[in-house]
């Protein structure tokens, strides 16, 4: 890395914004063909809200190094087209029966004699423009042309639209769709795949990006793949609101550097989810026999689905990191933790995926992944408490003595509720207790009783 670079990314990172901004045009002097300066340029302006300056210095890197976005933006601008925001279109409506629920049904590609492209990319958004335009430049920089991805970015009914934004740097390439009406998170991202006529859809969301060579590394592993590989995946990296690198992806330390098929995946999937999203890409034919997103669930719906989809495919593993999963004050996963949503949401998952887990199975996973989550719960029940949300701790406890009463679990539990932190959540059981008759207190809620010598 050039020394103009290195001194950018420090300054960049100290929040002197006109420093940074002259070490990396030194730095592109040298190097013109290096993305990384482009994208640390887009980072710094957009961070200032330099709206104009960040378009065009995306613009300009995109066009230099991609010569197929350079050509079709070329061509669209000589036709002269003036493009309209599309209406998303209506989707035919159907259920999946897996297991003992219903999920959104797929419907298949209407046949056609255009051949599909092996990738769609699809980008939900909903208001948030603070990382879009870094998103969508991570995936133009690569695109390699219309016969082998399509992209599309789905407006949840946005105020204003962002219609001009995206087309700001991808008019000619991406195809942009405008609910009328919000339909929620989930059903938004079915309505993406539904309008998909890649082989393999890639869900990439607005505060996320992929790294130069993600598509192009999948796609010569999984071109000609057979047909029991559903879906794949790799590492990455968890970066912040600066763009800086901050740790890498657990999923490295669970798999290994092997690629290929991963082993017994199913049974380490059934318990957590070590994937992000912007990792993992889904053949659409998968979609088809299982059904999207579930919809009912507010969180971790991500891991419900990729339960789902290892009963009945196999996986497919890269270890190296192409894609980076973005933490923020913004982040839904955020509210969902301070509102005790997320261990919900996880009690939820862990009771569909009971449905349909192998019967050989099924009581193992289960039990694990209940005790695995009582855990992750419990130690993020505090963080409620730092907002003033006692009712969201509350909830949270509540959620995870749902999932394990085990005298194990109840024994972390007391010694949690001991902590000076947790004072709050403790006063506050402490009055409710007092206020119902001994007899009615659940006996996983009494104090053990120590034997007392005469």
């Amino acid at each position: 890395m050039a020394i103009n670079q290195v001194e950018g990314n420090i300054l960049q990172e100290e929040g002197h914004w006109e420093e940074a901004i002259a070490s990396y045009y030194q730095a592109l002097k040298l190097n013109p063909q290096n993305w990384e300066i482009y994208n640390r340029l887009g980072q710094v302006y957009q961070a200032q809200n330099q709206i104009t300056e960040t378009i065009s210095v995306y613009r300009q890197g995109l066009t230099l190094l991609n010569p197929h976005y350079a050509k079709a933006v070329a061509a669209y601008q000589n036709a002269a087209i003036t493009q309209e925001m599309l209406v998303t279109p209506p989707i035919p409506q159907g259920e999946v029966t897996v297991g003992d629920y219903e999920f959104p049904a797929i419907p298949p590609v209407t046949e056609s004699e255009k051949p599909r492209p092996f990738w769609t990319v699809v980008i939900p958004v909903y208001n948030r423009t603070n990382y879009l335009l870094e998103c969508l430049a991570s995936v133009l920089v690569q695109w390699p042309g219309a016969e082998q991805m399509e992209i599309l970015v789905i407006d949840n009914a946005s105020t204003p639209p962002l219609f001009d934004l995206v087309n700001s740097i991808g008019r000619g390439v991406i195809r942009y769709y405008r609910n009328q009406e919000n339909i929620g998170v989930l059903p938004n991202h079915n309505v993406g795949i539904s309008l998909s006529r890649g082989q393999w859809i890639h869900i990439l969301h607005d505060d996320d990006c992929v790294l130069p060579g993600f598509y192009n590394r999948l796609q010569q592993s999984l071109q000609g793949c057979p047909d029991s590989i559903g879906a794949a995946f790799g590492n990455f990296e968890y970066f912040n609101e600066k763009g800086t690198v901050v740790e890498k992806g657990e999923v490295i330390s669970w798999f290994g550097d092997d690629k290929g098929i991963p082993q017994n995946f199913l049974q380490a999937i059934g318990v957590t989810c070590p994937l992000q999203v912007p990792a993992v890409v889904i053949r659409r034919v998968t979609h088809e026999q299982l059904g999207g997103y579930y919809p009912h669930l507010v969180c971790a719906s991500e891991w419900e689905l990729y339960k789902r989809i290892a009963v009945s495919y196999n996986w497919w593993y890269e270890p190296e990191s192409f894609a980076r999963y973005r933490i923020h004050s913004h982040r839904l996963t955020d509210d969902d933790l301070s509102s005790g949503i997320l261990a919900t949401s996880i009690r939820q998952g862990i009771e569909i995926s009971k449905s349909y887990l192998p019967v050989e199975h099924r009581a193992d996973i289960t039990i694990q992944a209940c005790s695995y989550n009582f855990n992750y719960c419990l130690t993020r029940a505090a963080i409620p408490l730092k907002s003033g949300n006692v009712a969201g701790a509350l909830r949270m406890l509540q959620e995870i003595l749902k999932l394990d009463r085990s005298p194990q679990a109840l024994a972390k539990l007391f010694a949690w509720l001991t902590q000076d932190e947790v004072a709050p959540v403790r006063e506050e059981i402490i009055a409710k207790l007092l206020s119902v008759p001994v007899d009615n207190i659940p006996t996983e809620l009494q104090p053990p009783q120590t034997a007392i010598a005469p």
